[in-house]
């Protein structure tokens, strides 16, 4: 998919190493992983407003004129991460599996579907994978009220990180989209997807390696909604060597995320059932 040059939400994300008490953060945020169809449309409407409304990247089925949507939310995990005081949902992401034994479902990743002649690394590319091993990170939204200025934003007095308090709105988004990753890093663990994909902008991902998730390009730069690539990093790896700072805030996000999970009694394996 080609699209003209235009301002990317990427670009803006400031991921510094910061050391946040996850006890601070779970007073202020609450990680959803969305299994009912309320929870999923929210996480649709939002995506709807930041990719379609505001970057114009006019993504999605088209079925509807303020959902974005498309079949891979079929078999995905939708992850909301919603403020607690004010109730808005400051972010969202997917993780889209493929599960053989559902037929119907696509059973490729989005990038092989959209972006699969950048791929160019045959030794990291998920057609020479196991599709029960494989997963896609993507759809990562943070709310505009959390990331633009003289927008009404979250109160983070009690948001201490090392020597400082968060106040300001690069600082808000930072643990927005930081907290969002290490969510996604669990998620794909609890399905026990260990090699993880994703279309990142390449700017984003130095970002992302300083705050110590270190993704390999497997993929030619494209316009793809501004100019991406394919990204791989593999899960275990990624939590063995996770910096000291974050696995305080890492654990506690795992242990929220199992428990709503393993209050899914019937998803087998667990978080494959969407």
């Amino acid at each position: 998919m080609s699209t003209p040059k235009r301002k990317n939400l990427e670009s803006s994300v400031s991921l510094p190493k910061l050391s946040i008490d996850p006890h601070h953060f779970f007073n202020n945020f609450k990680l959803i992983i969305a299994h009912s169809p309320d929870e999923k449309k929210r996480a649709f409407l939002l995506r709807h407003q930041v990719f379609n409304e505001e970057l114009n990247y006019n993504i999605g089925d088209k079925t509807s004129s303020t959902l974005e949507k498309d079949s891979h939310d079929q078999h995905s995990i939708l992850c909301l991460l919603q403020h607690r005081e004010s109730g808005i949902d400051a972010g969202c992401l997917r993780v889209v599996v493929i599960d053989q034994n559902i037929k119907g479902f696509p059973q490729i990743l989005p990038l092989e579907e959209y972006c699969s002649n950048s791929l160019n690394n045959s030794d990291f590319h998920p057609k020479n994978m196991a599709k029960n091993t494989i997963c896609e990170v993507s759809r990562l939204a943070v709310h505009p009220s959390f990331r633009k200025k003289n927008k009404p934003t979250l109160d983070t007095s009690n948001l201490h990180t090392h020597n400082q308090v968060l106040n300001n709105d690069a600082q808000n988004q930072s643990i927005i989209s930081l907290s969002l990753f290490l969510a996604a890093t669990a998620l794909v663990g609890l399905a026990q997807r260990r090699h993880v994909f994703a279309m990142l902008e390449p700017r984003f991902n130095r970002l992302l390696k300083a705050s110590g998730l270190h993704f390999r390009q497997v993929g030619d730069i494209i316009n793809y909604c501004g100019n991406r690539a394919a990204y791989y990093i593999d899960q275990k790896k990624a939590v063995e060597n996770l910096p000291q700072q974050l696995i305080p805030l890492y654990t506690h996000i795992e242990k929220e995320l199992v428990i709503q999970t393993s209050s899914e009694k019937n998803a087998k394996p667990p978080l494959i059932k969407v």
